[in-house]
């Protein structure tokens, strides 16, 4: 009779560690600001730290041989792509 081998992971397995109770935070709209804001459990506005904007864009690029007069030729064609970011104060 053959014997099944333990899986190799099970050697491994521990119990999870313990974790904490966070408080619950609900997004809410400021109705002044129209801004989203985050409020605990007790009404209270709750501030999450400094989040940077950024922006990035693509600019494609295409080349012709010639002056158009006669068909023919290489054509080439090419990206750029910018992307700019804020610092975040934090």
């Amino acid at each position: 009779m053959t014997q099944t081998p333990v899986p190799w992971g099970i050697g491994r397995m521990e119990p999870y560690a313990a974790t904490a109770t966070l408080p619950a935070f609900t997004p809410v709209i400021d109705p002044e600001t129209q801004i989203a804001v985050i409020v605990d459990e007790r009404g209270r506005t709750v501030e999450l730290g400094s989040h940077g904007t950024s922006t990035s864009g693509v600019t494609p690029t295409q080349t012709s041989p010639g002056d158009g007069a006669a068909p023919g030729g290489a054509t080439d064609s090419d990206v750029t792509e910018s992307y700019d970011q804020d610092q975040s104060s934090g």
